[in-house]
């Protein structure tokens, strides 16, 4: 997967980062490594299906008597971020930011349920301006915008020849927000928090089962997403 090449690079260079940087009096670049959380606006609900096997979600409570999908909006996802950031000035910089979250729920669809593995990665970068570079704690803003991939995989909880689904789609996102670092030593600062906002487009796509139902998902913007991050930054 490309995602996963991407990941091993990422991890790569982070591992190398600080051993180079130690070797540098400038401190112009600084790595972030830490962990993440992220309240992500994932799971599917009726308003996002357009049609199921050809019929809409009203149509199917009118004949079934039950809901299509009956879950909540809201997926919690634990992962990880990576952040590296290049100053152009005390104050100014670059970032990139790689960072992926993962999460496994159970999902009620058409009365059945299936265990639902969600991932979430984003690919990002923009400027980032750091306020009190000279103290021993530094406040800091960033304005990231990039790439997300989502996916979950859906797996029917039967023994016997369970139905099997894949969705995934990668869409325009951003990342707006920022924290509070702590320095540790000449080298090395605590990230205490770190907070975004982490809206994502939405993308109209299909899925098709293993027992061949076609499902036709529409398109949302997902706005309501936020995610805090906490680790270790080296320069």
């Amino acid at each position: 997967m490309q995602f996963q090449r991407i990941f091993v690079l990422v991890v790569t260079l982070l591992v190398c980062a600080p051993l180079a940087l130690a070797q540098s009096d400038e401190r112009k670049v600084e790595v972030f490594v830490g962990l993440s959380a992220i309240g992500a606006q994932n799971a599917l609900t009726n308003k996002d299906i357009k049609t199921f096997d050809g019929i809409t979600p009203a149509q199917f409570k009118a004949l079934a008597g039950f809901e299509l999908l009956d879950n909540e909006r809201y997926i919690p996802g634990y992962g990880f971020e990576a952040n590296v950031t290049r100053y152009f000035s005390k104050h100014v910089g670059l970032s990139g930011d790689f960072a992926g979250y993962y999460r496994r729920a159970n999902a009620r669809i058409a009365d059945t349920l299936f265990k639902a593995d969600h991932s979430i990665y984003y690919v990002m970068g923009g400027p980032k301006v750091k306020l009190l570079n000279e103290h021993r704690a530094n406040v800091f803003f960033h304005a990231l915008a990039g790439a997300a991939h989502t996916g979950v995989s859906y797996r029917e909880n039967t023994n016997t020849n369970p139905v099997t689904a894949n969705d995934s789609s990668t869409r325009f996102a951003m990342a707006l927000g920022g924290g509070i670092d702590l320095r540790i030593s000449k080298r090395i600062s605590a990230r205490l928090f770190q907070m975004d906002w982490i809206p994502m487009l939405g993308k109209d796509r299909r899925v098709t089962a293993s027992d061949g139902t076609v499902v036709d998902i529409m398109g949302r913007a997902q706005q309501g997403n936020f995610r805090l991050s906490a680790g270790l930054v080296f320069k």
